[in-house]
């Protein structure tokens, strides 16, 4: 009996011992799979997401009776009153009704901070799940530049870096598998070093975040989510596709697969290979060396349990990056080869990330808690002159942390986190240059969130304080050896620079109806200066340029004010969003005239002014004809940038820019969808400084899908044109503009995907 009773608790203080119930089904409307739709049940933290067909599978229901809650943008919300017997594994198929006015404000937009849908901040999401996207040569910024307020710099296919609101290199924040991204993104011929490769979704907080994610949050947040499918499959599930770029004769293949077991256990793997010869332009001319190619694993595994989550993920990102070179125009100059030729060629990246990082919440009573942990190392070569020499090497290891508890059940609720990295830098032995000293750097950060819903209005705000500390040693016999010398020459060959202070956020949303809501917020953001703004004292490789830092910079701080008004009807909605910020401290790049005789390189300089940045964006979308098969959109976005100073234009700031869609859904199980994109670019002739105005241009892009059902599986096709028109153009954002470096021409892409 003894023993019996031991046995007896240990089974009733486990949950999975228990016998617990299961419900799974299909959600859809009008005959059409409804994804990524939200089911949970009432005044519980037991909850589920649909999958990308509809799909979904609610885990460790208590037996009795129970109201399901189902929910999902651009639906009236659902409710069902189901019971459910201990051990029972009931199906119930859900049909939902078209309601564009209906939003789900409570869809966490960020679990580690706890934002959701009716953040005063300025927030949009775009799928990375339409196979139209699948594969686009510029990874996740191909399907991120239809995001108005957003926009691409590039050096090549391989590096695009985003901008938000005219704010971009080290002030925009990418917030990748949990881990907020510090791989040397101050360079502008460096990528962000992620794709698209299992994440489902992009949020864009656009304007100031640092309250809620430190220093580089001062334009917005980038926040990668991944696609959990595995966490919700009874059986192994996943799919693999391939896709073909003409514009490249690139050719990506890729797989997800994954499965979770019956005691809440889940694993899942993702992987990826993709390969890239030299693009051509609009006029059918190679432009050499922008070849490149990728290698990238993910693996994942957790717990999903009624109130405890966690997983614990690791991602291997190979990548061999073709780097351009000023003199590729000149055909005397240019390194094109053959059209297939895949080899890499002098000079070119070898940048290899490795990432694992461990995500937990818990849902108790009275509070939540949110922990993130995770290590990034980041290992860049730039290779110019020799296979077996390195020119400029960068070794980065990360490692951040985010805690927060919360009390979200109450009239006001609270939020208290701490969040901060330690971040080493060091010059790889044996390289032959050197641009930055070696660097340690220290941050933490203590923030506080609240909020206030009360009745039609929904309160906001914000503090947060921050610390770090940045020790740049060049004291390393290869420093010494190069003569690199910190500003002001210590004796120890060693300098630190702390910076400190306060940034915070105020705003509300207020829903007058169903059909109107009005966004306002205040907020402030913090830059702390990148090493190479404080301490680059050398020439970098793959340009032509002597770079010379500042230690003496303070940090940048911007304020601005944020309102956004949204209007939806069954078919339509639009959204008008205007902005304007004062940025004290902006720190920006500019040629001295001085050139160095001995290595031919001129010099260039970082430099601190105060900056006044403003503009809007803007996105009407309607649905026409029966069951709303026609769709159009038409968005926006101007921004402009001062200089208050010197009373001139910003450096680098994106042209106006607008966009037109027209889609179709075909046949009656809408499986059919085609479409036509127009994007046009006005001519930038607000030039700032050591800049040229740039000509504006128009692409069309069109495109057709369709999804096959078989069986229980699913096979996706589709064919899109990018620049259909094969038209030939230099982006005023391009990082070769000054070398008038065309973008690629006309890009047919080809895709194949299998769900099962």
């Amino acid at each position: 009996m003894k023993h019996l009773a031991i046995v007896l608790l240990i089974i009733t203080a486990f949950p999975g011992f228990a016998q617990e119930s299961e419900l799974s089904g299909k959600i859809t409307s009008e005959k059409s799979s409804v994804a990524f739709a939200n089911i949970y049940i009432e005044n519980s933290s037991l909850g589920t997401t649909a999958d990308e067909n509809g799909n979904f599978l609610l885990k460790n229901i208590p037996a009795g009776n129970h109201t399901i809650k189902v929910s999902a943008i651009g639906f009236k919300n659902f409710s069902l009153e189901i019971s459910i017997a201990e051990g029972q594994t009931k199906t119930q198929n859900i049909e939902l009704e078209k309601s564009p006015a209906e939003l789900d404000e409570v869809l966490i937009v960020d679990t580690q901070t706890g934002l959701t849908r009716r953040t005063p901040y300025n927030v949009s999401s775009i799928s990375m799940q339409g196979i139209e996207n699948k594969g686009n040569p510029n990874g996740m910024m191909g399907s991120l530049r239809e995001v108005p307020g957003v926009y691409g710099a590039e050096f090549g296919q391989g590096i695009v870096k985003p901008f938000i609101r005219g704010l971009g290199f080290s002030r925009v924040v990418t917030i990748y598998q949990g881990n907020k991204l510090e791989n040397h993104q101050w360079g502008a011929d460096h990528g962000l070093g992620i794709n698209d490769l299992g994440i489902k979704k992009v949020e864009v907080i656009k304007g100031p975040a640092s309250v809620l994610y430190g220093s580089g949050a001062l334009g917005g947040v980038l926040l990668a989510q991944d696609d959990e499918f595995y966490k919700n499959a009874n059986k192994i599930s996943g799919n693999i596709g391939t896709t073909f770029n003409s514009v490249s004769n690139g050719v990506r293949t890729y797989a997800s697969v994954g499965k979770s077991f019956k005691n809440g256990i889940f694993i899942a793997t993702d992987l990826a290979f993709e390969n890239h010869a030299d693009y051509k332009n609009g006029g059918d001319r190679i432009i050499g060396n922008s070849r490149f190619n990728t290698k990238t694993l993910r693996l994942h595994t957790g717990i999903k349990r009624k109130n405890f989550q966690n997983k614990l993920s690791f991602s291997f990102n190979d990548q061999n990056l073709g780097i351009i070179i000023d003199e590729e125009m000149q055909d005397s100059q240019s390194l094109a080869t053959t059209r297939n030729d895949r080899e890499m060629q002098l000079p070119f990246q070898e940048v290899k990330d490795y990432l694992l990082s461990y995500n937990q919440t818990t849902q108790h009573d009275n509070f939540e808690t949110s922990l993130h942990l995770s290590h990034h190392s980041n290992n860049r070569k730039e290779i110019e002159e020799d296979f077996n020499r390195v020119d400029l090497g960068l070794q980065q290891n990360h490692t951040f942390y985010n805690a927060r508890v919360s009390l979200p059940n109450r009239k006001l609720k609270h939020s208290l986190g701490v969040q901060g990295s330690v971040v080493n830098t060091r010059n790889i032995k044996n390289s032959q240059e050197f641009l930055i000293p070696d660097a340690d750097v220290f941050e933490s950060g203590l923030y506080y969130l609240a909020s206030l819903d009360i009745d039609t209005w929904f309160f906001q705000g914000a503090l947060r304080y921050d610390y770090r500390d940045v020790t740049a040693d060049a004291s390393s016999a290869e420093l010494i050896a190069d003569e690199f010398i910190l500003p002001g020459n210590p004796e120890n060959r060693k300098l630190s620079r702390t910076f400190n202070g306060f940034t915070g956020s105020i705003g509300a949303t207020k829903k007058f109806n169903a059909r109107n809501q009005l966004k306002l917020n205040f907020s402030t953001g913090f830059r702390a200066p990148d090493l190479a703004e404080l301490f680059s004292n050398g020439p970098h490789p793959g340009t032509s340029r002597f770079e010379k830092g500042n230690d003496q910079f303070g940090r940048e701080q911007s304020l601005q004010a944020d309102a956004s008004y949204t209007y939806r009807n069954k078919r339509f909605e639009g959204t008008f969003s205007a902005f304007g910020s004062r940025v004290n401290n902006y720190i920006y790049f500019a040629a001295t005239n001085e050139t160095r005789p001995e290595e031919n390189l001129e010099v260039w300089s970082y430099l601190q002014t105060d900056a006044d940045l403003y503009g809007f964006e803007f996105e009407l979308k309607h649905s026409w004809l029966n069951q709303q098969r026609l769709e159009t959109k038409f968005s926006g976005a101007i921004v402009r940038a001062e200089d208050r100073e010197n009373n001139r234009n910003i450096s680098f700031i994106p042209p106006d820019n607008f966009n037109l869609e027209v889609g179709y859904f075909g046949l009656n199980d809408r499986s059919l969808y085609a479409f036509s994109k127009l994007r046009l670019i006005r001519d930038q002739d607000r030039a700032g400084l050591n800049e040229e105005t740039t000509p504006g241009y128009a692409l069309v892009n069109l495109g057709i899908s369709k999804k096959f059902n078989l069986g229980n599986n699913q096979l996706e096709t589709g064919i899109t044109v990018y620049n259909a028109l094969n038209k030939t153009y230099v982006d005023h954002m391009s990082i070769l503009r000054a070398f008038n470096v065309s973008s690629p021409g006309r890009n047919l892409m080809l895709n194949v995907k299998y769900n099962f």
